[in-house]
């Protein structure tokens, strides 16, 4: 989790109040004055349900998965059907995305139903929905090019 370090005032060395308005002139530029971005502020709802994990394959390829990504997962989201979900099946962590088709449960690695494992009746514990994935950019450039 990224919070902001308020930094104490130092009152020998910080004389003025506030040393952005001096003499009652406030800076012209002080309406387009923006505060640093931090990416977690922007990928990250719930910071005490987000965890991060890195892939360790290419098995998600087809949504942009690959190995190296790190993948953002939120426990508190309830998962539904079409969700790339995080969960373990018979003791092996997977990222995959979660379909529901009448009585029956998949998991599938692209949306094709031949690519799919069903799971129904199987013990299966999701861990949370991926919210996000991040793929570095010399990653990023192989998908396009089918090269790795």
């Amino acid at each position: 989790m990224i919070r902001e370090i308020e930094i104490q005032k130092n009152n020998v060395l910080d004389t003025l109040d506030d040393p952005s308005r001096v003499s009652g002139f406030i800076s012209p530029a002080e309406d387009y004055k923006q505060r640093r971005l931090h990416i977690a502020q922007k990928i990250v709802n719930d910071p005490t349900n987000t965890f991060y994990f890195e892939a360790d394959d290419d098995h998600m390829r087809y949504f942009g998965i690959m190995k190296g990504s790190i993948i953002i997962v939120d426990k508190s989201i309830k998962v539904t059907s079409g969700m790339l979900i995080v969960c373990c099946v018979d003791d092996e962590w997977l990222t995959r995305k979660l379909l529901i088709s009448g009585d029956n449960t998949y998991l599938c690695i692209n949306d094709g139903l031949d690519a799919c494992m069903n799971i129904t009746g199987k013990n299966i514990s999701v861990f949370g929905a991926v919210t996000w994935t991040c793929l570095p950019h010399s990653k990023r450039n192989n998908v396009r090019t089918g090269r790795l």
